[in-house]
């Protein structure tokens, strides 16, 4: 409209100025009269700066969202996967924050092993050398023993021990998880008996996610203890709520009848020693096991003895990592063990001499070494120990080989000669089949290794096969220090000598 007053058809004029605006924006959102050409000279150059801007802003938004995410994500990860998710280079940094436990240790043979190399020693009249019998006992944990003490300046820490086993841990919560898992069974008596298959509608079974067994129904009595006896007998070092988030619910309806079919027995327990005792369920005889008998096999100490096999065990890291760095230092040389041998084979009067010199490698053998009166001992008796006397690097193999020709009675009866001079310490006989006369540093012939070749394998074949040499003494490394050898049985030829 050109003009804002119009004349109606009956000649009246309209005066639209006072009607006001017809401007129906809200009064919150007008702009002052000095904006109304706020934008007029906004060019399109600014208006594509100002794009560019925002999409940097964008970006940068979406960039930071993302690597938020990311880290939401990895720790979903490592919450979920727990102490198992973590990565080896995250253990490895835990680990050298951990101090090995401040204590003295001396690593000791077992006493009752000790026992058994005695005998062995007496029985077999070798001269076995020390300190290989020492390497025996590191090598077998079970006969190595720690003795932990405290520092005379150092920090006293207390811990808890089983009296039945010597397992080692730090609280007395472990040490009681620990006594009922392992030795519950030491007191009771499980048997298997038949029962009937339990009755119901069982929509799902619960299954253990780390064994795969089955554990029953949860609507079930007797599944919570069902829980708590796979707990106690096979996780002790779990909590319940930990377990629990372990189980996974299968809706199969053949995985519940073959529950079902696995449900027809069940173990009960009776007390040992006890033939009135009844027959009670696990958790019975679990509460019986704790008050009267789990707390007489818990001790709390500063001083122990563990040996290394079960100080492996243990879930008190300063102690592993100490056990670990003594054993360590053993190995390098085991003087710790060495001492307490001699002590404990002095006691039981065994003879100590070194070979080849003063600084030659140590020995023990059970008869003191003496010299034969040749002048007035049996022919046969003095042609054996001239043989040993002119010919210093032989073998015992090589000894009875070379007296007793292919004659198989007179092979038996210098084997018999031989073995009796060494029982009398007339012969010093090695355990590794070196043979010597008695002497201030008898010759030690040390074990040759064999070599991989052909030739003389088929040439010591062919010897075996034309004279079988007598039975080859045992090596020290094939020595048991839990099983005790037989001795062999040995005429004494004392009567031919008179």
């Amino acid at each position: 409209m050109a003009d804002e007053n119009k004349v109606n058809p009956n000649g009246d004029v309209f005066d639209l100025s006072s009607l006001g605006s017809f401007d129906f924006t809200p009064a919150w959102a007008k702009s002052d009269a000095g904006d109304k050409n706020k934008y007029v000279s906004y060019s399109e150059g600014e208006k594509s700066d100002t794009r560019e801007r925002r999409r940097d802003r964008d970006e940068r938004k979406g960039g930071e969202r993302r690597r938020e995410e990311r880290g939401n994500r990895g720790n979903r990860n490592r919450s979920r996967d727990g102490e198992k998710g973590r990565k080896e280079g995250f253990r490895k940094a835990q680990r050298e924050f951990i101090k090995p436990l401040d204590a003295q240790v001396r690593i000791l043979p077992s006493q009752k092993d000790i026992g058994i190399i005695i005998r062995k020693i007496q029985t077999s009249h070798y001269a076995y050398p020390l300190k290989q019998l020492a390497n025996l006992f590191l090598e077998n944990p079970a006969a190595t023993v720690l003795r932990f003490s405290p520092k005379k300046d150092g920090e006293v820490v207390t811990l808890q021990q089983c009296k039945a086993c010597g397992h080692i841990v730090e609280t007395q919560d472990e040490l009681l998880s620990h006594i009922m898992s392992t030795h519950l069974t030491d007191y009771f008596i499980a048997e298997t008996v038949e029962c009937e298959p339990p009755k119901g509608q069982f929509p799902c079974v619960a299954r253990c996610g780390m064994s795969g067994e089955l554990l029953g129904p949860p609507n079930l009595h007797g599944y919570d203890e069902r829980i708590r006896e796979m707990i106690s007998t096979r996780y002790p070092n779990m909590t319940e709520s930990e377990y629990r988030s372990k189980i996974e619910m299968v809706r199969d309806s053949d995985v519940v009848e073959q529950w079902r079919a696995s449900a027809t027995t069940k173990i009960i327990y009776r007390k040992k020693g006890d033939k009135e005792a009844p027959a009670v369920d696990r958790d019975v005889a679990e509460l019986d096991f704790r008050r009267n008998i789990a707390n007489n096999l818990m001790s709390s100490v500063t001083t122990f003895d563990v040996t290394a096999d079960v100080a492996a065990k243990s879930s008190y890291r300063p102690l592993i990592y100490a056990c670990n760095d003594a054993l360590r230092q053993e190995r390098r040389f085991p003087g710790s063990i060495m001492f307490a041998l001699r002590g404990a084979f002095h006691n039981r009067k065994l003879v100590f001499f070194r070979a080849n010199d003063s600084h030659g490698p140590e020995f023990v053998v059970a008869a003191k070494p003496q010299n034969l009166d040749l002048e007035n001992a049996i022919p046969e008796l003095v042609e054996i120990v001239k043989f040993v006397q002119n010919n210093p690097n032989t073998t015992q193999q090589a000894l009875i080989k070379e007296l007793s020709g292919d004659d198989s009675q007179k092979k038996a009866d210098i084997t018999t000669k031989l073995a009796w001079l060494a029982e009398k310490g007339y012969l010093i006989c090695y355990v590794n089949g070196g043979v010597a006369v008695p002497c201030e540093h008898p010759l030690y012939r040390p074990p040759q290794q064999s070599k991989k070749k052909d030739a003389p394998k088929k040439e010591a074949a062919s010897k075996t096969e034309e004279a079988p040499a007598v039975e080859a003494a045992p090596a020290v490394e094939e020595v048991s220090v839990v099983e005790e050898t037989a001795p062999a049985a040995s005429e004494s030829p004392v009567e031919e000598e008179k």
